[in-house]
Formats: C-alpha cells, structure tokens, sequence
C-alpha cells in the first residue's frame, strides 16, 4: 500500500485526435509539487487557465467524462485518469491546447506505457486516502452501484445489453486495483454500437471516431478485422472507465464496488453522493505497517455502521 505522494520523474509529450470533437490536441504531462492533485491546464485559451481535478467540476457525462470550471473544460479525461490512478500519481500538471484529450487507441494502454516508461517520482508527504464510511448506494434506469467500506478498491462489475451479439449480453468481472492488474484491463478499447453511430454524429459526438480507436458492434459481430483483444473486453472497459471516473473524487477511494450496467453518468452520481454527502474519512497511513492500519481502521467503522 502507498505511503507517500507521487509525480511522474519527467515530462511526457504525445499527441492525438479526440474521440467527439475531431480535433488534433498535443499534450503534455508535467511534474507537480506535494498536494497540487492532478490539475488540467488549456494553454490554447489566454492565461492558461487551470483545473484541479474534483467532483465539484464534473460536467457533460454523455459517452465521456467531462469536467468544467467556466473558464475551461476538458473532456474524455478517464483514461488517463485511470492510468495515472493505477500509478498513484497524486500530482501532475496535464497541460493541452483543445478541449478534449486524444482518444489514441482507445484504450488506456498508451498511457500505461507513457507513464511505464517515463518513470515515477516518490515525493515526500504522505499520500491521502478517501476511506468510504457507511454502505452507499445509487440506481437509475436498472443500473445501480453500491458500495461498502473495505482497504483496498474492489469491483465486482456487470454489463448486460439488450443486443443480438452475444458478448455483450452479459459479462461479469471481478477486479482489485493494483498496477499489476490493471495492465491487464488497460488494453481494453471503448465500444459502441453502430446503429448509434449516426446518432451520434449528428449529436456533435464521436467525430474523431473509428475502427482504429474503437469497436464497434455490429448486429451479430464486431465490424474491428483484428477482432477483440480480450475475451472480456467489454467489461474490461466499462471497468476501466469506472477506474478513471473515481478518479475525479481527488485521492484514491478505498471501497468494495459492485456495479451493474453502469456507465459515465452513473459514475457520476455515484461519485458526487459521496463527495458533497461526506460519506468518507481522509486517512494517512502508518509508514511501518499501512496494510495493517488500515485494515484495522476500516474494521472499526464497519463495526460502527453495525
């Protein structure tokens, strides 16, 4: 378990096409100081206006994350939120000139081997930790997400839909956040479903989108030639996105998650509860046995809630 705060040891530089908007974006992720958080800065917008990572900014949430102060916005921000999660990186400065961090493969692999080969940089202040408290529970539409206080992150997640391919009418994953496991779901791609490409597209969205960066689900099969990368791969990503989406609460929550069909909006609301509900304890662990400390103290507010 992670005592101290993290940067990344040097800058990394990388460019792409995002996902909705179409547009080419170059960006680059810098080191930061002790307990900046991670913190988006537009230096395509006059005064490089920033944005630290919080609940408080979370905006439009239809096929991405966004967040949005006023000033600036910056959407499709999960996967590298997951990537930096999966790292624990509490600080860096994400610095770009659009609006929407590029799309890449679609996946949070690239990311992984950006920040694999960039390296990390242990700082010296304790890292701080968002301890869920009590039983939290959010459901819309028939998909829910309850979570339970545990010392670590665990998500037992479920996708079902109503379509005529069978790989994603239902899938199921159990997944603890680590590094090591998370290199196995970061090369997991975001999907669609064809008959919701025009949709999209005439909603503004998904304009930078296609085979190369996402599959899509066509009536019986997948239209991608290469196929899948993993069995599960659907799920894998709705896990991932979930990752990078609990990410936006601005420390690494410790919960027991199980989710079922849920998606960026869900995920929203479920991070919101918890954050403007203050149904959690900021906690810093021992340096000689963190493990320990924190299982006990979560031990004694499960006995609380009893």
């Amino acid at each position: 378990m992670q005592v101290f705060q993290r940067t990344i040891s040097k800058s990394i530089k990388f460019s792409g096409i995002g996902l909705h908007t179409g547009k080419k974006v170059n960006v680059r992720i810098e080191p930061a100081q002790e307990n900046t958080g991670i913190v988006f800065v537009r230096e395509d917008i006059k005064g490089s206006p920033s944005l630290r990572v919080s609940p408080e900014y979370l905006s439009k949430l239809f096929y991405a994350t966004t967040l949005s102060n006023g000033e600036i916005s910056v959407q499709t921000v999960e996967h590298l939120l997951a990537a930096l999660s999966a790292f624990g990186i509490d600080n860096a400065y994400i610095i770009l000139d659009s609006d929407e961090l590029p799309i890449l493969d679609g996946s949070a692999a690239p990311y992984f081997y950006l920040l694999e080969e960039t390296g990390i940089y242990e700082q010296s202040q304790k890292r701080k930790y968002m301890v869920l408290k009590r039983r939290v529970s959010i459901e819309s539409d028939n998909k829910r997400i309850t979570a339970e206080p545990y010392f670590g992150l665990e998500i037992d997640n479920t996708i079902s839909f109503d379509h005529t391919y069978k790989k994603v009418k239902f899938q199921r994953m159990r997944y603890s956040h680590s590094l090591e496991n998370f290199k196995d779901i970061a090369v997991a791609r975001t999907f669609c479903f064809y008959r919701e490409v025009e949709a999209l597209r005439a909603a503004g969205l998904a304009k930078g989108g296609s085979l190369e960066n996402a599959i899509v689900i066509g009536e019986y099969d997948i239209l991608n030639e290469g196929g899948l990368r993993l069995d599960n791969e659907f799920v894998a990503h709705k896990t991932l996105d979930l990752v990078g989406d609990l990410y936006v609460l601005g420390y690494p929550l410790l919960a027991k998650i199980t989710a079922y069909r849920t998606g960026h909006a869900l995920n929203a609301a479920f991070v919101r509860t918890v954050y403007f509900q203050k149904f959690y304890e900021i906690v810093e662990l021992e340096e000689h046995s963190p493990a320990k400390f924190l299982e006990t103290f979560v031990g004694q507010l499960i006995e609380e809630q009893a």
